[in-house]
């Protein structure tokens, strides 16, 4: 062995033997970890914190566990309550369970057939799907089919005259034109005010244009540089090829997304529709894929609710005749 490489093959072993250290992780670099799986927006039970439900109050609470199926409106009581005030996702859901409970439990019994239709009328206003609104209001048409308030295409034709309604589908499309003139026009004729506030939540896809908005939208047009044509022509006695208008960009009225347009068209569609026109049709037409038969005792297993727990009961729903647990 050459002696020239002794020192060199010492120093090697003896770093070989030292243990190893850990290096340090550049935080940028290091793998972030496994985003928790959130729970199920469509579980069938209210979420619990501490073993209490924490969405309610004490009272609320107390009139929760006083609830009995035999008396569907109580249910619907406190769920319209609790609808008003939707501060956490555990009171929505709260909500849902009391609203669905009260409809199954009306259903089936003409003196409460009125709730459960007022419970499919509350589940609508919840919903944020178009089809899903649609499908629980032909419920509560059926469960009601006398009432003009639960039948809402038979209660707007029988409130506002045709011709109001169809002044009003005229608005809109000139509103989008850009005909601000003969929109304000149409918007001060008699009734068609009353027809838009009416059917203000249909407006847009989510409610957030209202009928002031509109009011102000037909204030802006027509367009002061091309009076709502979309072009420039070149002044008389002037040579030159037209152009866009540079203020509206050549497409003149109220701008709306693809969501809201939809929306605004199916409106129309309604207002210039018949009394007789059918639920399937409607449905059909409105977009709801798939259309599904609106039979009330299909509500509960849509919802996931196991409505044969109808009692709540140490912080769970719980069948009516449950023992009371061992403490």
């Amino acid at each position: 062995m050459n002696t020239a490489y002794g020192p060199v093959i010492s120093l090697f072993l003896l770093c070989a033997a030292a243990p190893a250290q850990p290096r340090p992780v550049d935080p940028v670099l290091a793998p972030s970890p496994a985003p928790e799986v959130p729970i199920a927006a469509s579980a069938p039970g209210p979420v619990v914190s501490g073993g209490r439900l924490a969405a309610l109050d004490v009272s609320e609470s107390a009139r929760l566990a006083r609830l009995r199926p035999s008396d569907p409106a109580s249910y619907l009581e406190l769920g319209e309550e609790l609808l008003a005030t939707p501060d956490s996702p555990e009171r929505v859901d709260m909500t849902r369970q009391l609203l669905v409970r009260a409809l199954e439990y009306g259903r089936t019994r003409p003196e409460h057939r009125r709730t459960a239709a007022s419970a499919a009328i509350a589940l609508a206003s919840m919903s944020k799907r178009e089809g899903d609104r649609l499908w629980l209001r032909s419920i509560a048409a059926i469960l009601e089919p006398s009432s003009t308030e639960f039948a809402p295409a038979r209660r707007a034709m029988e409130l506002e005259s045709q011709a109001a309604a169809n002044r009003a589908s005229l608005f809109l499309t000139q509103l989008r034109a850009g005909a601000g003139i003969e929109a304000r026009e149409s918007l001060a004729a008699s009734g068609v005010r009353q027809v838009l506030e009416r059917h203000e939540r249909e407006l847009s896809a989510l409610g957030t244009i209202s009928v002031q908005h509109l009011e102000n939208e037909a204030r802006k047009w027509p367009c002061t540089d091309c009076n709502s044509t979309g072009i420039i022509a070149p002044s008389k006695g002037q040579r030159g090829a037209a152009r866009l208008c540079p203020v509206c960009g050549g497409q003149p009225g109220m701008k709306l997304n693809a969501a809201d347009l939809a929306a605004q068209l199916r409106l129309q569609r309604r207002l210039m529709g018949t009394v007789s026109e059918p639920w399937g049709s409607m449905i059909a037409t409105e977009g709801a894929p798939p259309a599904r038969d609106p039979d009330p005792a299909n509500v509960a297993t849509a919802f996931l609710v196991d409505v044969k727990l109808s009692v709540w009961r140490d912080d769970q729903w719980s069948l009516p005749d449950s023992p009371a647990p061992v403490p």
